[in-house]
């Protein structure tokens, strides 16, 4: 059996080595880096890792809500479990769940767990999602997208004629694609703030955390990028580079929804895209189109990702 480490801050070396160097499934996304961006009091953690004769062999980044929950994890896309390299095989993964589950049984009610999705594994992700079910896990699906990309391929051709159309009503305003500068990125904010009360909601991170990520945490895995018509703002974009993969992730988009000449987003989709493919990334990310765990489908966001390209891809979601 394996021994259980609940998580502190003399683990946060290990625990970032093995997400990110002898994980099967980690990203940065589960390191202790990007997680301990959160202010404590956010959330209660209850993160812990399995050990084998000192070897990591599985980490579950986690928190715990008040009605008894344990999540892994709130404060990220993706949780776990991140399992070693050396122990993704059935009969270890099925004792690495055993053992989880018997340490959760003593510090929770339910638990609900957010494992890496294949598209940014390593590895094929089912020998984890077949153990995931056996054991008994309500499975529910969120739909995602993505593009395939090729160096050789201008991204603008995989698009429906349409989209194409709507594209080159932008060309005439001659845009200027670059990297954010951290003097705009509260326009940026601005944008994005207008953009997510159409959903009365609000962004997930504060300015000051983006600038956090940007400079400090994942300053390798993070991106700024804008459109500007002159001294006009015309969209925005916070990407992540899921290097490990070779994906590329769009994580919030910000219009300018003032603009009715052509259509920021399109414009915007279409340059990053282009990026992109030109850095070598072999997939680009567009995020989920469901809300409440994958129960209700934004069907209009979904075609429009799939008129730049996309097919669908799932992130997963197991309770018990």
């Amino acid at each position: 059996m394996f021994s259980v480490l609940p998580y502190d801050s003399h683990l946060e070396a290990r625990w970032d080595r093995f997400v990110m160097s002898e994980s099967v499934n980690g990203t940065f996304l589960q390191t202790r880096r990007f997680l301990n961006y959160h202010p404590q009091g956010r959330f209660k953690d209850a993160s812990f890792l399995l050990e084998s004769s000192g070897t990591i062999v599985a980490a579950f980044p986690g928190n715990l809500t008040d009605a008894g929950e344990w999540i892994s994890h709130q404060g990220s896309t993706f949780g776990g479990p991140v399992i070693s390299k050396n122990f993704y095989t059935a009969e270890r993964i099925m004792h690495i769940m055993e053992c989880a589950e018997e340490y959760l049984k003593g510090i929770c009610k339910k638990i609900k767990m957010r494992p890496t999705s294949s598209l940014f594994a390593q590895d094929s992700t089912a020998l984890l999602e077949y153990v995931m079910e056996h054991r008994g896990y309500r499975r529910q699906t969120e739909l995602s997208a993505v593009c395939t990309l090729d160096a050789s391929t201008d991204p603008l051709e995989n698009c429906e004629k349409t989209c194409r159309s709507v594209f080159r009503k932008s060309l005439p305003h001659n845009l200027e694609y670059r990297d954010m500068t951290d003097a705009e990125m509260p326009e940026f904010y601005r944008h994005l703030c207008i953009s997510k009360a159409k959903y009365n909601v609000k962004p997930v991170h504060t300015l000051e955390e983006l600038l956090d990520l940007r400079h400090n945490r994942i300053a390798q895995e993070v991106k700024f990028r804008a459109l500007w018509e002159g001294e006009t703002f015309v969209a925005g974009m916070m990407l992540f580079d899921f290097k490990q993969a070779n994906v590329r992730h769009a994580q919030y988009i910000a219009p300018n929804e003032e603009i009715r000449e052509f259509h920021p987003t399109t414009a915007m989709y279409v340059n990053v895209m282009r990026e992109a493919a030109h850095d070598g990334f072999k997939k680009f990310s567009w995020g989920i189109s469901t809300e409440n765990c994958g129960e209700y489908l934004n069907l209009p966001l979904f075609k429009f990702k799939e008129s730049l390209g996309a097919k669908a891809s799932l992130n997963l979601i197991y309770s018990k």
